[in-house]
């Protein structure tokens, strides 16, 4: 069979770059619909690390406050060297302009990047950033973001099994409790079978009701207006009488207030509050000086009971004592003899003849006094009659 050649012609050639420029442009078209390629669009990266990448994955979503800004690029272990508590680090390229401004206005050094799931069920997790403040800068090329991480949903299982034991550890003894109360052991026991416990409660139950009876009937007698309380209650006499007690100690507090009156001039006069302040300083001196003599006495008697002094030698000398004891005895002796009229003193009491010489004396003695003053008197009436001197010569 003989060969045949084919040529291309310059249409084909047209064709064929055509359909490859075609395949290109929707190739793009595809990519570029999706945001996930743009080949003029300038990108940042970003850092941060973890304890653990939990589900996250190269190609997982990057959020700034939900929106979608980038991609993760690259999830890798750090050094063992590194002496941070993280163990991963994502690498993530961010567009570097939202909204036809940068994003460091909006990502900033004190942003922080959270793992966070992206269902409920699902263990893929996608890293959201939280727009900085004021106070922050902002980040640079590669700069690593504070980072927390969410819980998941292996912590949830994890927490859940353990709280499932802890239940099952406190189902054991709560179990063995039922037993003993089914069983009728313990306190629990007895107030569930106990028929006893159930007559007291139920009788207990009944006289309550009758209290209430009872409550609810005196009730009724208040109401009406029956007994003494009833009265008190219902009476209009005597709320007028009690108001009319409060009208006249209001009119005697506003006297009081004006100070009319002895017991208004006691709380308003000031010159009675400073009298009786006066009073109360002398009677604290008093009481001090009382105290003062109190204690004197007091050592007084200290030292007479020690048998200091002559009070206290009185007191306590026993030879004091019995020269006191003579002494009386001794007198007692004299004033016997004295009563006997015994002695120069016996006689000085009981001679009546020595009564009556010396009554006759004192008698003489005035007369004399007597005479003497007449004779003085007489002499300075007339002073010649005594001193004219006669002489007779034969």
């Amino acid at each position: 069979m003989p060969t045949t050649q084919r040529y291309l012609g310059l249409s084909g050639l047209r064709v064929g770059i055509f359909v490859f420029l075609t395949l290109l442009a929707l190739a793009f078209l595809i990519i570029n619909s999706s945001g996930d390629f743009n080949p003029f669009e300038k990108r940042m990266r970003l850092r941060a690390r973890f304890v653990s990448a939990d589900g996250l994955r190269p190609g997982a979503e990057v959020q700034l406050a939900g929106i979608l800004i980038g991609r993760v690029e690259d999830v890798r272990f750090l050094p063992p060297d590194d002496t941070s508590e993280a163990k991963v680090e994502a690498v993530m390229s961010v567009s570097s302009e939202i909204d036809g401004r940068p994003i460091t206005e909006r990502i900033r050094t004190d942003s922080t990047a959270q793992l966070v799931a992206t269902s409920v069920l699902a263990n893929d997790k996608m890293i959201n950033i939280t727009p900085g403040t004021a106070k922050g800068e902002p980040v640079s090329e590669n700069h690593i973001l504070e980072s927390t991480a969410a819980i998941s949903i292996n912590q949830l299982t994890q927490t859940g099994n353990d709280l499932l034991n802890q239940i099952n550890k406190l189902a054991i003894p709560v179990n063995e409790i039922l037993n003993k109360a089914n069983r009728g052991e313990g306190t629990i026991g007895r107030i569930i079978n106990d028929e006893s416990l159930y007559r007291n409660l139920d009788q207990t139950i009944n006289e309550a009701k009758t209290t209430m009876i009872k409550l609810q009937t005196t009730l009724d007698n208040l109401n009406s207006g029956r007994g003494s309380a009833g009265r008190f209650l219902n009476d209009p006499t005597l709320y007028e009488n009690l108001n009319k007690t409060v009208s006249q100690l209001e009119a005697i507090s506003a006297e009081l207030r004006q100070g009319r009156g002895t017991a208004g001039k006691l709380i308003s006069d000031d010159s009675l509050y400073n009298e009786a302040n006066e009073a109360i300083k002398e009677i604290r001196i008093a009481a001090h000086r009382l105290n003062t003599v109190a204690e004197n006495l007091d050592k007084i008697l200290q030292d007479l009971n020690q048998g200091k002094g002559t009070a206290g030698k009185l007191l306590k000398d026993e030879a004091l004592y019995n020269d006191l004891k003579n002494s009386v005895a001794t007198i007692n002796s004299l004033l016997s003899d004295i009563k006997a009229g015994k002695g120069t003193v016996g006689k000085l009491f009981t001679d009546e003849t020595l009564y009556e010489n010396l009554n006759q004396t004192t008698a003489n003695i005035s007369q004399f006094s007597t005479e003497s003053t007449r004779l003085l008197n007489d002499f300075r009436q007339n002073p010649k009659k005594y001193l004219t001197i006669k002489l007779k010569i034969f």
